[in-house]
This record gives C-alpha cells, structure tokens and sequence, in this order.
C-alpha cells in the first residue's frame, strides 16, 4: 500500500513506442500529484531502450518471450510470479500481448483490471479483455466507445497521456539545440516503429526528385535499421538534415516543424494535435487499419492530410512538399484545426480515470 493507502498500481505496456510512450506519461502523471501518490511498478517487455524512459525510482521488470504457444505459456508463469510478489491492487495494461497474461492473471488474484486503448480501431486484445476480464476501458478517442458497446459504463474517455517532456518551446531555442537553421521550409519526418522502410526511401527518393529542395531542412527520424543510409541520402544531395533513430526530444523538433510527414500511429496523431502542426499522415496499412482510422480523425477534420500507402510516390510526395512549402495560409489553417481539436479533447487524465 502507498503512503496515501491507494493500491499498488502495476503498468503493463508491450514493448514498441506505441504502447511504452503512453504508459510511461502515465507513470509521470501519477508522480506529479502534490501528495504521494500510489506505488506503481512497470512491466513491460524489451524494446531497444525505450524501456530506459521509465523513470529510474519506479520497480521496472523487463520480460522475455517469444509469441508463440509455449511464449505465451511462460508468460502466464512469469505474470503469475510477479502479481504474486508486488501484490498490486489495480493492474492497468497500456497493450501488446504482454497485456492479456497480466490482465488476466490480476483478475484472478483479485486486483483491479483497467486497459488503456490508443487508437480509434481497438485491437482484438483489448476487445476481448474488454469484454471478459476489465473493470474500466479507457479510450483516448470518442469515437472508439462504438467498439465497447455505446452505453457501457465501464467505457471513460480520457485524454491521450503524453509525456512531460512534450511542451513546446521557442523556435529560436529548438533550432539552436537541433543545429538548424532559420528561414528554411523544415520538414520532420518520422518514420514509425513500424513500417518506417517504406516511407523512408519514398521521402528520400521524393527530396532527389525537387528541384527546390535547397530551400529545405529535415528532420528525420527513421528507426535504426534505416539510419545508415537516409544519412548518406541527405548527405548526397546537399540537403541541410537531422537523422536520428529515435529522438527522445522530440519536443525541439515539433517546436520547429513547418510540416510533419508520418504515420499515423495514436500517440503521433495527439502530438500533431497538442502541438498545431499541418501534417501528411500515410498509415501503416499492415495494422489492422488502426493507423488509417487514426489519420481520419485529423483529416476529416482539415489538420492533415491522409495519403494512404498504396497511392504514396515520390512523384506525388515531392508534389506536396511543394505545395505546402509554398503555401503558408494552407499550413497555418491546418494548424489551427489541430490545435482546436486538442483543445476540445480536455477530459479527464488516464490517471484520474484510473483512481476514479
């Protein structure tokens, strides 16, 4: 029990950014309360560091296994080991695979079920846990209580948790710290944990085709895998860059955005928000239709433009680069759409939902 007498809170998020990014906010909000807070410990499984943002004072257990039958099997052992020795009184599971062993087994052992749902679409999972094992569903989007049934009071819309880190901070001040430059068009361009290869080479490819691309500078986060050579691209043809794998800061770079082009992954979607920044969004069409779901959100809208995969060229992206890079009224509309739809989703924190 914490100090308050509130119960052990156990985090469970899968390990890619889409399910860690949001769980680690989470941990934040809990620390930022004027009083102590609950314990909380953090499970989650390994996920080329991204594990490391959790801060260093919460219980961290980074498992290993593989997804497959006798994976998930040991799992269930594991999940079953650690409930019994933290003895949490909720358990709150941020998605992935590594949610269903845990959320189960907390059930069981008497604590608290809550899941967190990221996107529009909510994966099979989470509907399935939805149904059979949670006390409280939390939806980042209000267009997913359709998928928990529309009068189910277990169902709360709650604000996307984004990390402390994302506020924004002076442009002159982020293109300092990023070493760029001002009165260029600045395009960020962020590739996704998954699905990066593809968007990758076609901005890249679409960059080699603009005659204007001179009066740019990008920032691109490209993932690990593809770091190498979109380095060696930008360097071939002259262009002022940035390339990272992962930035941690991303705050600097959405200080200095003119233009995002990225999936459409949910917590990219509330950072285009939070931050009133036009984008092209271009879903990942390998996830069950989360992504596109997602974009739609921002695109019916006016903030962002939705160019799904298969209509996605060099040809047409340069197109674009141009057409927002000469049209500024075109990107300050766009921005101002994002920003009121942020300011329109002002519910409740995850946090007070969860304690509710």
């Amino acid at each position: 029990m914490s100090p308050r007498g509130a119960a052990k809170i156990m985090v469970i998020a899968g390990g890619s950014g889409g399910h860690i990014l949001p769980a680690v906010a989470f941990c934040e909000t809990l620390a930022e309360a004027d009083r102590p807070g609950p314990a909380v410990v953090f499970v989650t499984s390994r996920s080329k560091g991204l594990e490391e943002l959790v801060a260093p004072t919460v219980k961290t257990y980074v498992l290993s296994s593989r997804r497959s039958v006798g994976g998930m099997c040991r799992l269930f052992f594991q999940a079953a080991g650690v409930l019994m020795k933290e003895r949490p009184g909720i358990v709150v599971g941020f998605g992935g695979y590594l949610t269903v062993p845990f959320a189960a087994m907390g059930r069981l052992l008497g604590a608290k079920v809550v899941i967190h749902e990221q996107n529009v679409l909510p994966g099979r999972a989470n509907r399935i846990l939805g149904a059979l094992m949670a006390h409280r569903i939390i939806i980042s989007f209000e267009r997913s209580r359709a998928y928990f049934g529309k009068n189910n009071r277990k169902v709360f819309l709650a604000r996307y948790p984004l990390r402390r880190a994302l506020q924004p901070v002076a442009r002159h001040e982020a293109l300092a710290h990023l070493g760029l430059r001002e009165g260029f068009f600045t395009v960020l361009v962020i590739g996704g944990s998954q699905g990066a290869h593809r968007l990758n080479q076609a901005f890249t490819d679409a960059v080699r085709l603009n005659k204007d691309r001179g009066r740019w500078q990008i920032i691109h986060c490209s993932g690990a895998a593809d770091l190498d050579s979109v380095r060696r691209a930008y360097e071939g043809l002259g262009v002022k860059s940035k390339v990272f794998a992962f930035l941690a800061q991303m705050h600097y770079a959405y200080s200095v955005a003119d233009l995002v082009v990225a999936r459409s992954g949910a917590g990219c979607v509330h950072e285009m928000m939070r931050f009133g920044l036009p984008s092209v969004l271009v879903p990942y069409p390998h996830a069950g239709q989360h992504q596109l779901e997602n974009a739609r959100v921002l695109a019916e809208k006016g903030a962002a433009l939705l160019l799904e995969e298969k209509r996605l060229t060099p040809a047409l992206l340069s197109g674009l680069l141009d057409l927002f890079a000469e049209d500024a009224f075109r990107r300050k509309t766009m921005a101002a759409i994002a920003r009121s739809l942020d300011e329109a989703s002002e519910n409740m924190s995850v946090a007070e939902a969860v304690l509710a």
